[in-house]
């Protein structure tokens, strides 16, 4: 079957929600999320309302007034606490009433995993625009780990919303400090919370923002969902996102860490060991917190965040998440680049090997 992709289409409609969920699992790979209500709610919601439309940030005008759209907190606490529906859009409005101005478009602020479904039943909701750019192009654990951030853009006044109907709004002159209050009302408010943050306009999010990253998450869902031969998956993921293969091999050993890491930024401390398969017949260690942080072939460092890294089940042909892995399960280790701003020295000093306490050059800047 051929694929069809969305590049330059300006709507998303409910049938394309699967693939936007698909590919935004692909670009934060750590957990196997549950099928969220949150996937079957954004469909009926598009299904109800129409197609949403997906702009680029340089297609509508400069002084377009926009906020960035994300869930923040545990996915357990999602499952167990499920939205009521109104969250996101609530938590609009209310960065509206502190801004004093109305917001006509939304944007993903990590267009991945649930977040990226998040925005989109927003704008249904608004019946305002959604914007095809966000701003990690993956995930990262903090709200300030951002190209926004690092183009000089607060995240604050934002507005986190939960479940429970209490709103809460921070406004800081540090964004570091902004996401540790954040955290701490997040678990107030019950684990999880709809987050409204980083006010802008289009225009600044033309020079801050990564575009393209939300209409390559359904051009990558449509391939996982199409195809099952791993071989086929690795050269079609090749073609749209720039992944190469490390090695194919054998896990033969996992092994939870007990060795500190920064207390700011959520970590499972945990090491995956891979026999490769043919090749050059290396040993692959994986070094994983709350995702694989770092390759090592034989002991040298062959990929590391903020390279977003991920396994294939070669026998289902299919994405691994983390907490699924077991010996002699028998993986792909892929590593795709990042966008370039990551690899900037200012990008890889928030978000580089060593702010996991692995303290090397980066094979990129070698």
């Amino acid at each position: 079957m051929t694929t069809r992709y969305v590049g330059a289409a300006t709507t998303i409609t409910a049938d394309d929600v699967t693939a936007l969920y698909e590919g935004a699992k692909f670009y934060s790979p750590a957990v196997a999320p549950e099928k969220t209500t949150l996937q079957s709610w954004t469909a009926d919601l598009l299904e109800r309302n129409g197609p949403v439309t997906l702009v680029r940030p340089d297609s509508i005008a400069p002084e377009t007034r926009c906020a960035a759209i994300c869930v923040i907190g545990s996915g357990a606490a999602l499952a167990d606490l499920p939205p009521s529906g109104d969250e996101f859009a609530l938590a609009v409005r209310e960065l509206e009433r502190l801004t004093r101005r109305r917001f006509e478009a939304v944007y993903p602020l990590a267009a991945a995993t649930v977040s990226a479904l998040a925005p989109l039943a927003a704008a249904s909701q608004l019946d305002v625009p959604l914007i095809d750019a966000d701003g990690m192009g993956r995930t990262f654990a903090l709200i300030h780990h951002t190209a926004m951030h690092l183009a000089g853009l607060s995240p604050t006044p934002l507005v986190i919303r939960g479940a429970t109907g209490e709103n809460v709004a921070i406004t800081v002159p540090d964004a570091a400090r902004a996401d540790t209050l954040l955290r701490s009302n997040v678990d107030v408010v019950g684990g999880w919370a709809a987050l409204a943050a980083y006010p802008t306009t289009a225009g600044e999010l033309r020079r801050a923002a990564l575009t393209g990253t939300v209409s390559r998450l359904v051009n990558v869902g449509r391939l996982l969902l199409e195809s099952g031969d791993p071989d086929v998956l690795v050269a079609r993921l090749a073609a749209v996102t720039g992944c190469r293969r490390i090695g194919r091999g054998r896990i033969v050993e996992l092994e939870h860490l007990s060795r500190p890491t920064d207390v700011t930024i959520p970590a499972h401390p945990s090491t995956v060991v891979v026999d490769e398969l043919g090749g050059q017949g290396r040993q692959l260690r994986l070094e994983l917190r709350s995702e694989v942080v770092a390759v090592f072939a034989d002991g040298a460092l062959a990929a590391a965040a903020p390279d977003l890294i991920c396994l294939v089940d070669v026998l289902h042909g299919e994405l691994s998440s983390l907490d699924s892995l077991e010996p002699g399960d028998l993986v792909d280790v892929l590593v795709m680049p990042a966008d370039a701003v990551w690899y900037s020295p200012e990008g890889l000093a928030m978000v580089g090997p060593a702010s996991h306490g692995i303290p090397l050059t980066h094979p990129r800047r070698r």
